[in-house]
């Protein structure tokens, strides 16, 4: 009896799972964003690169990861780090790119696309962040400059008692 017990709960198992995938797939065809998430969502990977933290030169891995059916970019920076920071990428409700970042301050400044021209993505923090600008220190502005398919270079710009503190310059490259 337990043999067709195991045996109809692996079948009715399979065919559930089978019809929920179905189920899950039917019409979510890949979201197409606006140009400048779309040229985002060509990170996709794995990069290295070198900047400077206000601490001489360091190295930096960074990795890129599409999800929610080619609508969010997940950008991962210090990768395996103990202050790895994430930092997601989505269109807003009218197709312009936004930018959460999860913070190692503990702060998660909202930016928002304020130009996109010559392969050069420039973001600025959104008022809505929940960031006291006058004393909190957070990401302020961010650019990404993106030198064919396999180099870019980011620019961090960081504020802290109400004023720019530093502009962290990365130079990447891709490592697959």
């Amino acid at each position: 009896m337990s043999k067709i017990l195991w045996v109809s709960i692996t079948l009715l198992s399979f065919l559930t799972g089978g019809a929920l995938s179905a189920f899950a797939d039917q019409g979510h065809k890949p979201y197409v964003g606006s140009s400048a998430l779309e040229r985002m969502k060509r990170l996709a990977g794995n990069w290295e690169g070198t900047g400077d933290f206000g601490q001489g030169s360091q190295k930096i891995k960074a990795s890129y990861k599409l999800t929610s059916a080619g609508s969010t970019i997940v950008e991962t920076f210090h990768v395996g780090s103990p202050h790895e920071m994430i930092s997601v990428y989505h269109d807003d409700k009218n197709k312009k790119l936004t930018m959460t970042h999860y913070c190692s301050v503990a702060n998660q400044p909202k930016l928002a696309l304020k130009g996109y021209e010559n392969d050069k993505l420039t973001m600025d923090l959104l008022a809505n962040s929940e960031i006291d600008v006058a004393k909190d220190e957070h990401i302020h502005a961010a650019t990404i400059q993106f030198n064919g398919e396999d180099s870019m270079t980011h620019n961090w710009t960081s504020y802290k008692d109400g004023k720019q503190a530093q502009v962290v310059k990365i130079v990447f490259k891709r490592v697959n």
